[in-house]
């Protein structure tokens, strides 16, 4: 078994019983009655999900590569980004 306080897999922990009064186990009324995020705090739903500005220093060649190929650079390598991060959280 491998030192659980590293482990992301569920089957190194063992399956203990555990009596926490302030986080009980969800019952089926409890899955039952659950809302999305998005639903239950939109305002906080919208700060995750809301595009932020940001500053970034890349290579010219980069920006160059980008800005090439039509005045809406930016969008495009926004978009080159995020496909970047979606591919890298689905491996």
């Amino acid at each position: 078994m491998a030192d659980p306080k590293l482990s992301l897999d569920p089957s190194d922990y063992e399956d203990v019983e555990i009596d926490d009064q302030d986080n009980p186990e969800w019952t089926e009324e409890d899955f039952a009655k659950a809302q999305p995020l998005r639903d239950a705090l939109p305002d906080l739903y919208a700060q995750l999900v809301a595009e932020r500005e940001v500053a970034l220093k890349l290579p010219a060649a980069t920006i160059r590569a980008f800005a090439e190929e039509g005045e809406d650079w930016r969008e495009r390598m926004a978009d080159a980004l995020t496909e970047a991060a979606r591919k890298k959280h689905a491996a």
